[in-house]
């Protein structure tokens, strides 16, 4: 009896001690929460920048490719092997000069033969014309000495064109590439020797989409750049396609520049910007102001609290329009004159406190050219 008295003394004790200890830790965390919900987290410090309202023109914009006003393959006419090769890679050329010559030994042998057939049938024929004068020789043997003239004649002409045609020219003037062929290749009709371009005047042509072509017409300025915006040439539309691709219902508008520093390379793919109409006045903010989400695109507005002193950050959601260069525009969320976070955007909850920093704010631009360190 006395056993069971002290067990269950020994459980009250334990409830006892469980009780006391349950309490202790209740009331050191409802102190801790309490505390929690006194804690006013400091100000952040951040970047800001005022939404403005800037100019932009309607443009379209494409990859466009650089064509040379005049470019060709030299390629073989006749058959034969290189003799000769009078040119070096990378030359400017002059119209008529003469780049490569094939063997034609065989064909000044024949066009020697020819030149002897055709003086002895002009003798022929001419020794007829004068006995038909004495009306020795007949009709019908001066027409058939013509017609072994003309044949001869024929032959003549034939290998004189076979021989010329073995000595390549540049039918342009225009810069020269890189060749394919060596001296005594065995070149067959067609055979590509070497590319000329004339690109001191280059074509761009680039593709606009039937929905937008309405709004292109000849001599709207057109901005062609490469290498992130550090070439940059200027020009205008001067022809457009008739037609529209079935396969991508695009139709190819061209723009024809000066490229007297041969800053554009034929086979360039290079930025095309067309001026469509007036500038539009729209709002922007630097794109680094902006934090986007699935479920919606947003800004912190940095505006003067509504209780006590200091300045909060308001989480705006906005619709955004188009980007360029450094800025991006805003349809709607926000007014011109509102100041944005620009740095340190990330760390920020809806109304948190925060601090305008010191320090200098970065050069943004519409056409921003990058540089490296």
């Amino acid at each position: 009896m006395n056993k069971i008295k002290a067990f269950f003394l020994a459980i009250l004790l334990l409830l006892v001690v469980f009780a006391v200890l349950a309490g202790v830790k209740g009331n050191q965390i409802a102190m801790m929460i309490a505390s929690g919900e006194q804690f006013v987290p400091p100000p952040e410090s951040v970047s800001v920048t005022s939404v403005e309202r800037q100019s932009w023109n309607n443009r379209f914009s494409a990859t466009g490719t650089v064509l040379a006003d005049e470019g060709v393959m030299i390629s073989a006419e006749v058959s034969g092997k290189v003799k000769r090769i009078m040119f070096k890679n990378g030359a400017f050329v002059e119209a008529g000069t003469v780049l490569l010559e094939q063997e034609s030994s065989n064909e000044q042998a024949q066009h020697r033969a020819a030149l002897a057939r055709l003086t002895l049938a002009q003798q022929n024929y001419d020794r007829l014309v004068e006995l038909r004068r004495d009306k020795i020789a007949t009709q019908s043997e001066i027409d058939t000495s013509k017609q072994q003239l003309d044949s001869a004649q024929a032959d003549v002409d034939s290998l004189r064109s076979t021989l010329e045609k073995k000595i390549l020219r540049a039918p342009f003037s225009g810069r020269l590439g890189i060749r394919v062929v060596d001296v005594g290749a065995d070149l067959q009709p067609g055979a590509e020797v070497v590319s000329l371009q004339a690109s001191h005047t280059v074509r761009v042509n680039f593709p606009v989409p039937q929905h937008t072509l309405s709004q292109i017409t000849i001599g709207l300025p057109v901005s062609i750049s490469l290498n992130q915006g550090s070439v940059t040439v200027n020009g205008e539309v001067s022809a457009i396609a008739a037609e529209l691709s079935s396969v991508s219902r695009n139709a190819i508008v061209q723009s024809v520049l000066d490229n007297s520093d041969k800053a554009l390379v034929p086979g360039m793919a290079v930025a095309v910007d067309v001026t469509l109409a007036q500038p539009s006045e729209v709002l922007v903010v630097p794109a680094t102001a902006l934090i986007y989400a699935p479920y919606g695109d947003t800004v912190f507005i940095v505006e003067k609290a509504k209780e006590g002193q200091g300045l909060v950050a308001r989480q705006q959601f906005v619709r955004l329009g188009a980007s360029r260069g450094d800025f991006v525009e805003i349809l709607e969320g926000v007014k011109a004159g509102d100041e944005v976070v620009t740095s340190g955007a990330f760390k920020l909850f809806n109304g948190q406190s925060v601090i305008k920093t010191d320090s200098p704010a970065p050069k943004y631009s519409t056409t921003p050219t990058p540089a490296d360190a």
